[in-house]
């Protein structure tokens, strides 16, 4: 049954904190220090200049009376921090990692000496403190998720790093299973560049619908307790993710991860049962490109060239073709049943290979390994005593003949090819490598604008699409070979934010971001009959009721921050507005919206010219005689 659900959520804080304690909301971070001389004494009036190494913007303070600076809601990378005074050596350091959520702080010490000269120091991470206010988590940049281990059977998700946390355990349901501090499997709050990206409907713990591609990622951060009042929303982890911006320099990349099973030998059940070998074929592939945007000479009085230093792009595409196959074992009639012959031990009951003789099950199994009778064929001569293999044949002189149709529809179940299972004369196990192929897609594109030196906006744009033919996960396989897909699953999320900064002095910096999460989910069964036939006793049936499921969400989110410096304290607010719209489509869950013709098995007695036998059948087998006539001359018990 469809509906709408409405939903908002609204976050206002205040607070009043130290200087040293703060940081932006999700995106962003800070940048403070103290400023002193050679012999520890506080440094005021001093300008420093932080600079982004990669993009060459900057922005510029003065440090107070006690030597202190900040740089509020600044985006993470890897930054410069320059300090000048009258009668002091220029002080630089370089390659200091700003990370989203933890405030770096880099004190620096400057020299008497002519301002002219320069003290330079690379690679100060010995002089960079973090301060997380109380946050529980891990933080990892770009250059560390790329040499992680995480290529699995559905692309590279680094939310695999959610299982080695503090404090979660892993469990073992489809959609999630991990637990945060006994938090539920689907309370997880996920951002991209602040903006939500969380399944509303159905959320996870170690996905999302628009799948985090490493190569797109600057940063991931994981706090798995101890939220700050900017991140907290849910009780499970907040994972907050941070796209790639472009440099003044072009840089791009190009990768693909391959899997064969062309290095793995067959598994021993599958060699035993002369089955093929399980195929895993994954293909991921694409690439990364970003650099300054070329201006070809738009607007009066302006020459074509790269606006370095003004603005950048970034894109990138990755890829996923993967095909894999699941061992399908399914129940259906030997051949001789097929024609209507049904086989079973006089004085005995039918059982499968391997059955062993004992009080229960006196006679044991009724056929060899290769499916053979293990008694042989009984004949006139011998006594009704004897213990032998007996045939009823359904489909000659009875008053209804074989149904053609039926006939046709076993035919395309497949011999059995494993008797260790069902009653190994008439039923068995057929077991077949069963098909499922996979296509993704992952897209994000992001421009960077240095308006002036107050004002900075950029825009990033993501777009995926992950379809399942087959899908394993849901018990999408095909029932028979040659037959459809049970499921196919289609997803086809989208997101974009636009972020704008602005600073209008080294005291006031305000961060507004907008942003929409789109996504839809369906699940759909590609025979247009999906409903036949509903009317086999003994063996697995073609099909089974299966009904349309969708769904789709879109959450518009409104974020502000704004920060003022006080020294010695910081007064920061918040705002974070989310309006949700979320539309269902479950026929499953409360009737039927579809129509459907549904047929169900008969299984009628049979008297007379049927001339069923009366002695030397065990019950069991006599039932099981009963549903196999009624199978092949294709009887129902109602339709509807």
């Amino acid at each position: 049954m469809a509906h709408k659900p409405f939903a908002f959520a609204l976050v206002l804080f205040a607070l009043l904190l130290s200087s040293h304690s703060v940081s932006g909301q999700g995106t962003t971070s800070r940048v403070t220090g103290t400023v002193t001389d050679s012999a520890g004494g506080a440094v005021p009036a001093a300008t420093v200049t932080l600079t982004n190494e990669g993009t060459n913007n900057t922005s510029t303070t003065e440090t107070n009376d006690s030597g202190d600076y900040v740089f509020d809601l600044i985006q993470p990378g890897i930054y410069s921090v320059t300090v000048e005074k009258p009668g002091f050596k220029k002080f630089v350091t370089s390659r200091n990692n700003v990370q989203v959520n933890i405030p770096a702080t880099i004190n620096m010490m400057l020299e008497i000496g002519d301002v002219s000269a320069v003290v330079s120091v690379e690679g100060t991470a010995s002089l960079v403190t973090t301060a997380t206010s109380g946050n529980v988590g891990s933080t990892l940049d770009q250059r560390e998720l790329q040499a992680l281990p995480i290529v699995g059977a559905r692309g590279r998700n680094p939310f695999d790093l959610l299982n080695f946390q503090p404090g979660v355990s892993v469990g073992a349901n489809v959609g999630g299973g991990i637990h945060v501090h006994g938090s539920r499997d689907r309370a997880f709050n996920f951002t991209l560049d602040g903006i939500d990206i969380n399944e509303s409907t159905a959320g996870g713990s170690n996905f999302t619908p628009l799948r985090a591609n490493p190569e797109s990622i600057q940063e991931l951060q994981i706090i798995t307790s101890n939220f700050t009042a900017e991140l907290g929303r849910s009780s499970g982890a907040q994972v907050s993710l941070t796209t790639k911006s472009g440099s003044n320099r072009i840089t791009g990349n190009l990768f693909e991860f391959y899997q064969t099973p062309d290095f793995h030998a067959n598994e021993w059940a599958f060699n035993k049962q002369r089955i093929a070998k399980r195929q895993f074929v994954q293909h991921i592939f694409g690439g990364s490109v970003g650099g300054p945007i070329y201006n070809p000479g738009f607007g009066e009085g302006t020459s074509p060239g790269w606006l370095k230093d003004r603005a950048f792009f970034f894109v990138n595409l990755q890829m996923l073709r993967a095909s894999e196959t699941r061992l399908q074992s399914v129940s259906v009639y030997t051949g001789a049943a097929r024609a209507g012959i049904y086989r079973y031990v006089r004085n005995g009951q039918n059982n499968p290979s391997g059955t062993a003789t004992n009080t229960t099950f006196p006679t044991g199994a009724a056929v060899n390994p290769d499916g053979s009778p293990r008694y042989p064929a009984c004949t006139p001569e011998m006594p009704s005593t004897a213990i032998c293999t007996e045939t009823y044949n359904a489909g000659t002189g009875r008053p209804i003949s074989l149904d053609p149709s039926i006939i046709a529809l076993l035919a395309r179940q497949g011999l059995p090819n494993d008797f260790t299972s069902g009653d190994g004369l008439n039923t068995a196990l057929y077991k077949f490598v069963a098909p499922q192929k996979e296509k993704q897609y992952d897209l994000v594109m992001r421009y960077d604008f240095k308006i002036n030196d107050e004002n900075q906006l950029y825009f990033r744009y993501a777009r995926g699409s992950q379809n399942t033919f087959g899908d394993i996960v849901n018990g999408g396989l095909r029932r028979f070979p040659g037959g459809p897909n049970w499921v196919d699953t289609y997803r086809s999320p989208s997101n974009w934010a636009v972020n704008h900064r602005w600073a209008p002095n080294s005291r006031f910096a305000n961060e507004f971001i907008v942003g929409l999460n789109k996504f839809s989910f369906r699940f759909e069964q590609p025979e247009p009959d999906p409903a036949v036939p509903f009317i086999l006793n003994n063996p697995t049936d073609f099909r089974q009721t299966f009904h349309y499921n969708a769904r789709s969400a879109r959450t518009w989110q409104f974020v502000d921050n704004m920060t003022y410096d006080m020294s010695p304290h910081t007064l920061k607010f918040g705002l974070n507005f989310r309006l949700g719209n979320q539309f269902d489509d479950r026929s499953s869950a409360a009737g039927q919206i579809e129509p459907q013709v549904l047929f169900s098995a008969g299984n009628s007695d049979f008297t007379g010219a049927w001339n069923l036998p009366t002695a030397g059948i065990h019950a069991s087998d006599l039932t099981r005689l009963r549903s196999t006539i009624n199978d092949v001359i294709g009887r129902i018990a109602t339709a509807r």
